[in-house]
C-alpha cells in the first residue's frame, strides 16, 4: 500500500495484488458466514456483471469443489460471458454427473455451445465432426425427452438443421396440437408419415390437408389413395374409390383400374361398360369397350366377353381392329355361327366399297 502526501493530506494507493488478496478474504469471510443458497440466489440474480459472478462462483467451488450446482451455473455465466473453454470443462464433468437433472443441462448447455461455435468453423472436416457432435447431442436430447413444451419450436427447426427425420415428424405434430390447420405443418407430417409407413396418421393428415388447403384438395386426395395403395390398404382404398367414383370419370376408371388390380375381373368389366354407356365419342367408346372386354378376357370369362362382343359388334362393324378382335373373340370362344356371321357382314362392307 503507498501513501501520496499532497499538502499534509494523505491518500492510499491500492496495489492489484493487496486488491486481490482483499477480494479473496472478502469471499472467504463471504462463504463462511454467509448461507450458500443465498449467495447463488443473489448470483443468479446477477444481470450486470458477469465476471464479478464467476469470481465468486470460483471462489466458492474452490472451497467446495464437487459443487454441481455450483458448477453448472458456473457453466451457464462462463458461456454468457464468451469463456467457452472453461464452460465446455465444466460441461464435461456434468454429463457424467450421477443428478439425472445435472446431466439434462449440461446437455443442453452442451449443444447451445456447440451450436454457437458451428457458424465458426471454417474448416470442411471440422464443420462435418461439429454437425456429427450436434446431431448425437441432439438425438440424446430428443430420446430423453429435455425438451419442454415451450421448445418445441426451436427443436423442430433443429431437427430440420441436422436433418433428423424421425424428430422432425415427432415435433411437427407437438406443434400440430396448437395449430391443426397449417398447411405447410400438415403437409410435412403427410410425408413424414408416408415415410415411416403410418397409413392411419397419412390418412388423418390427408383429411386436414384436404379441409384447410382446398386449392390442392383433389391432389391430396389423390395422394392418399396411392399412399393406401403402397401400404396395401386395399378396404380403405376401395372405400374411398366408391365414394369418388360417382363424382368423376376418372376416378371412375382408377376405381375400374382397381378392381382389376384386385381380379375383380367381372366388377371392372361392369364399371368399364358403365363409362362407354357415359360417352357419345366414339374413341372414348372404343377405349372402354376395349378395356372392358380385356378385363374379361384376364378372368378368363369366355361366354361373357362373346355376349358382349354380340351386343356391341354392329357399332365397331367399321374398325377393322376391333372387328379383327371380334373374331378371335368368336374363334377362341367357339362361337363359330357368330364369327361367320360377322365375316359376312364384313366381306358385303367389302364389296359395297
Amino acid at each position: 500500500m503507498h501513501y501520496v502526501d499532497s499538502e499534509h493530506t494523505k491518500n492510499y494507493v491500492v496495489t492489484y495484488k493487496e486488491l486481490a488478496f482483499m477480494f479473496i478474504v472478502f469471499c472467504t469471510i463471504l462463504i463462511v458466514l454467509y448461507p450458500k443458497d443465498l449467495l447463488k440466489e443473489q448470483i443468479l440474480s446477477e444481470k450486470s456483471n458477469y465476471d464479478l459472478s464467476m469470481l465468486y462462483l470460483r471462489t466458492l467451488l474452490e472451497h467446495d469443489p464437487e459443487n454441481e450446482s455450483l458448477m453448472l451455473i458456473l457453466a451457464e455465466q462462463s458461456l454468457r460471458t464468451g469463456k467457452k473453454d472453461l464452460s465446455l470443462r465444466l460441461l464435461e464433468l456434468l454429463l457424467n454427473s450421477k443428478s439425472k437433472n445435472y446431466r439434462n443441462k449440461a446437455t443442453l448447455l452442451s449443444y447451445e455451445l456447440k451450436k454457437d461455435d458451428y457458424y465458426y468453423i471454417k474448416d470442411e472436416r471440422l464443420l462435418y465432426e461439429q454437425k456429427e457432435a450436434l446431431r448425437k447431442l441432439f438425438l440424446k436430447i430428443v430420446n430423453n425427452e429435455m425438451y419442454t413444451e415451450e421448445s418445441v419450436d426451436y427443436w423442430y427447426n433443429e431437427s430440420i438443421f441436422l436433418q433428423e427425420d424421425a424428430a422432425m415428424y415427432l415435433f411437427a405434430k407437438k406443434k400440430l396440437l396448437k395449430d391443426e390447420s397449417n398447411v405447410a405443418l400438415l403437409e410435412v407430417a403427410y410425408y413424414l408419415s408416408s415415410k415411416f409407413r403410418k397409413p392411419e396418421e397419412s390418412w388423418r393428415f390427408m383429411e386436414l390437408l384436404t379441409k384447410y388447403d382446398e386449392a390442392r384438395k383433389d391432389k391430396w386426395i389423390l395422394d392418399g389413395y396411392y399412399m393406401l395403395i403402397n401400404n396395401q390398404r386395399y378396404d380403405k382404398a376401395q372405400e374411398l374409390l366408391f365414394e369418388r367414383a360417382d363424382k368423376s370419370p376418372e376416378w371412375k376408371n382408377r376405381l375400374a383400374e382397381f378392381l382389376l388390380m384386385r381380379q375383380q375381373y367381372v366388377k371392372a368389366s361392369n364399371f368399364y361398360m358403365e363409362m362407354f354407356e357415359a360417352t357419345s365419342e366414339y374413341a372414348q367408346k372404343k377405349k372402354y369397350f376395349m378395356q372392358a372386354m380385356h378385363a374379361l378376357q384376364a378372368g378368363n370369362e369366355m361366354q361373357r366377353i362373346a355376349t358382349l362382343a354380340k351386343t356391341h359388334e354392329t357399332l365397331f362393324i367399321k374398325d377393322v381392329e376391333v372387328r379383327k378382335f371380334l373374331l378371335k373373340v368368336y374363334l377362341a370362344t367357339g362361337n363359330l355361327d357368330a364369327a361367320a356371321v360377322l365375316s359376312k357382314k364384313i366381306l358385303q362392307r367389302e364389296k359395297k366399297r
